[in-house]
């Protein structure tokens, strides 16, 4: 089974693709969220540290989703 056959596979009825980069999208919308809401002072029971756990579970979202959908092009 090809990379391209992988992301293809159907989740919720939609390609793996793109549920990747919908997971992706909100993954990263939080992220900068945790950032903004504790300099202003809002989220006061949510450490720091959190904003750099979801950047790099951002990261690595980003790079499977990233080789899924070039695999797609370049037949892989």
């Amino acid at each position: 089974m090809t990379i391209a056959a992988i992301a293809y596979t159907p989740v919720l009825g939609l390609p793996l693709v793109v549920v990747l980069g919908i997971i992706l999208f909100i993954s990263l919308c939080i992220t900068a969220s945790i950032a903004v809401m504790k300099r202003r002072g809002k989220l006061e029971n949510v450490p720091f540290t959190w904003h750099f756990r979801m950047a790099r579970f951002s990261i690595l979202l980003a790079l499977l989703h990233g080789i899924m959908g070039i695999s797609v092009y370049f037949g892989f």
